[in-house]
């Protein structure tokens, strides 16, 4: 269930639902130790969210894989 949750979160910032990306990308910046030169661990915003995107979509079939194990 929490794979499900955590996929359905990793979703919403893959999208920028509500802005909820900026607000991962500036939280990144105040506590990532592995920087870029822009300050976040991530090269670009577009990047961040892409990486969102696959883990995501990996939770989310992960999700009702293990629940109906």
């Amino acid at each position: 269930m929490l794979a499900l949750l955590a996929g359905g979160a990793f979703t919403a910032v893959a999208c920028g639902y509500r802005g909820v990306d900026v607000w991962v990308w500036d939280w990144a910046d105040v506590v990532a130790t592995r920087r870029t030169r822009y300050g976040t661990p991530w090269r670009s915003l577009t990047t961040m969210r892409i990486c969102f995107g696959i883990a995501g979509a990996l939770l989310l079939v992960a999700g009702p894989y293990f629940l109906t194990r």
